[in-house]
């Protein structure tokens, strides 16, 4: 019976995938380089490499990288500083979900960028815990970050639902032994997707995958 909902952040609940990829596009296009949608949602997105590892394997020089890198965090900041756009329908289909499930958050960003981006957004007050990336290694698709959920929540993979929009995050769920819900933007490459995730057209779909009769159950007092 499924008792909590782990959500991914960026590109399910806020806007800011698109965003965080925008701002690589421009920081590679001024050393030279195109990073088109389908770079990006191969390597990054799908396969879980590194910003640094794209730049390398697209040909930037290894002693530029650190300045590339640095220009996009730098545009990156700006942009969620002018305010990040919530996704369609997130506050809605959280308020009723909340009424009836355990919400957390598990993310591969860092806390201080999660925070950055959380301040104005609203969101934070639906969720019980946020699982935040300490340690490079835990990014996904590694799958300790949901693992770190499940201890924090004290609940099992299958007591659980998992919603991301990319296939490194389906794969850190299901690695986990969580069943995954995903919900694609332009940058998702289903065909990385792990076997055996639903595959939702919106957030609002969401609400008849925990509603169903196999799966409904009461809150916990």
């Amino acid at each position: 019976m499924i008792r909590a909902i782990l959500f991914d952040s960026d590109g399910v609940l806020v806007d800011t995938e698109k965003m965080y990829y925008e701002a690589t596009r421009m920081a590679f296009a001024a050393a030279g380089v195109t990073l088109t949608p389908d770079i990006w949602a191969n390597g990054y997105l799908g396969r879980g490499k590194t910003s640094r590892k794209i730049a390398e394997r697209m040909g930037i020089a290894p002693g530029l990288i650190d300045k590339v890198l640095e220009r996009r965090d730098g545009v990156f900041r700006a942009d969620v500083a002018l305010g990040v756009q919530v996704m369609p329908q997130v506050r809605e289909t959280l308020a009723i979900l909340a009424a009836n499930f355990r919400l957390a958050i598990v993310t591969s960003a860092p806390r201080e960028r999660f925070e950055l981006i959380h301040e104005s957004t609203g969101l934070l007050n639906f969720f019980e815990t946020v699982i935040t990336r300490e340690k490079e290694s835990d990014a996904k698709p590694d799958p300790q970050l949901y693992l770190n959920a499940l201890q924090k929540l004290n609940l099992t993979a299958k007591e659980c639902i998992a919603v991301e929009d990319s296939p490194r995050g389906a794969a850190a769920a299901v690695t986990a032994g969580i069943k995954c819900c995903i919900i694609p933007t332009f940058l998702t490459d289903l065909t990385l997707c792990p076997k055996g995730c639903d595959i939702l057209h919106s957030i609002t779909q969401l609400q008849g995958v925990c509603f169903s009769q196999e799966m409904k159950i009461e809150k916990p007092a």
